[in-house]
């Protein structure tokens, strides 16, 4: 299969070092667009962990219900850390927005 037209890929200037600093910023930017919800979940789940708590120290803590609660300390304490940098309130395109009016 032959046309007429020149391929896209690669670049006629491609190198791998170019290749490879496309493919690095490419993820950088998706990692800086995926950071926000995954701050916003996990700090909204160590908000919300500690009502799982309740059930098992309200029934007594067994073996099993015992390494349940250490798991769910530890999740949360990992949750925490990782939510920490979530800010609470408007995003900051619409804080922007509201300050230039």
């Amino acid at each position: 299969m032959s046309t007429n037209s020149p391929s896209l890929w690669p670049p006629a200037d491609a190198s791998p070092t170019r290749i490879a600093d496309h493919l690095r910023r490419g993820l950088r930017t998706a990692v800086d667009h995926v950071r926000p919800l995954l701050q916003a979940t996990a700090f909204w789940s160590a908000v919300a962990m500690p009502f799982l708590y309740v059930p098992l120290l309200l029934g007594g803590l067994t073996g099993s219900e015992f390494s349940t609660f250490v798991a769910l300390l530890l999740v949360n304490a990992l949750v925490l850390v990782l939510g920490h940098g979530h800010e609470v309130g408007e995003p900051a395109e619409e804080r922007t927005d509201s300050n230039a009016r």
